[in-house]
């Protein structure tokens, strides 16, 4: 199994200029670093958590695992698939379904292939991380130009400089660091990006011991609030000790009017709500905020460059088109932008 690179904790305030910097450790970041690393091309990836993945990360547990982001992904882009083919030759990741069925019992979707990690979704991202430089717990406060370089402050005030710049992070947050750091951007730009918003999702993960039968499937799409999706985790292969494992997404409405309320009072209503399926006691329950959940708005391109020297690039699945297959097309195009 490819192991993620350890974080690094440099001692010195202040680096020498890196060749380029990508901000994002989830699948826009990583494809784009993969393909410069592959073109001969070094960087470094600053990632705020303890490892990669963004919404496509796992929860550990003692029971087992959980995808309580991303549960899966479809292909329709024949770039896409060439990589898709990859992973499955290296068995990293497994066809989990053909769509997942509704309340009534119709399926969603266009009936292709519903593709999950075979041990969590993050395992993609954790092969595309392999000999790459990924720094994690490196939280950017904000960016700012110094001469012909950008400078990328952390939140302990280290800087680092580069020559170019990819961030990867939900929009909101990546105009934030350049509105930190006085970065103007193109006016029409700016109205552009300022209107990509993201649903938020509050995530509720279940352990049970006694099995739930709720779809051959594996995955529910529920009438979407207060619940939106139901799966079992335990049909991916991840659970360890246990009959099932739940992931459960709250809708946007529920989410955004519970988002500062208590954790156990967020777990006690979900449990409540989800009492159809769980008629038993959970062995354990973890609770989850995703604040950038999927994107309402999409900027019409996969990517943006804001500058051209020094170099200075916007991308995610905010860019062009939502989803696992969206984020990877969006650092496609941002990391050929480059060596182009």
């Amino acid at each position: 199994m490819n192991q993620t690179p350890m974080a690094s904790s440099p001692s010195s305030s202040r680096e020498t200029i890196l060749p380029s910097i990508i901000i994002g450790a989830g699948m826009s970041g990583l494809t784009a670093a993969s393909k410069w690393h592959q073109a001969g091309m070094s960087s470094v990836i600053l990632e705020k958590s303890r490892g990669v993945g963004g919404r496509m990360s796992r929860r550990r547990s003692e029971h087992g695992n959980f995808d309580h982001g991303a549960q899966f992904f479809e292909v329709t882009d024949s770039s896409f698939q060439q990589q898709v083919d990859r992973w499955q030759q290296q068995e990293l990741i497994r066809n989990w379904s053909r769509g997942f069925p509704d309340l009534s019992g119709q399926v969603r979707g266009p009936g292709l292939p519903c593709y999950c990690g075979r041990d969590g979704m993050n395992s993609v991202l954790k092969d595309l991380s392999t000999g790459l430089d990924v720094r994690t717990g490196q939280r950017v406060e904000r960016i700012f130009r110094q001469q012909d370089l950008w400078a990328v402050e952390i939140e302990d005030a280290k800087v680092y400089q580069t020559r170019a710049l990819l961030v990867t992070a939900p929009v909101p947050q990546a105009l934030s660091m350049l509105e930190k750091g006085d970065v103007s951007i193109n006016p029409r730009q700016t109205s552009a990006l300022a209107r990509i918003d993201y649903e938020p999702c509050l995530t509720l993960m279940v352990a049970l011991a006694q099995k739930v039968d709720f779809s051959e499937h594996g995955g529910l799409w529920l009438s979407g609030e207060p619940l939106s999706w139901i799966a079992d985790n335990a049909s991916k292969g991840l659970a360890a000790d246990v009959a099932s494992m739940l992931t459960i997404h709250a809708g946007p409405l529920f989410s955004r009017q519970h988002w500062e309320t208590d954790a156990s009072e967020v777990t006690r209503i979900m449990l409540k709500a989800a009492s159809e399926w769980i008629q038993q006691e959970p062995l354990a329950a973890h609770y989850h905020r995703w604040r950038y959940h999927q994107p309402l708005e999409l900027f019409p391109d996969r990517m943006l460059v804001i500058n051209q020297d020094p170099w200075l690039c916007l991308a995610g699945d905010g860019f062009g088109q939502s989803g696992v297959e969206g984020a990877y097309l969006s650092g496609m195009a941002a990391a050929e932008a480059l060596l182009e």
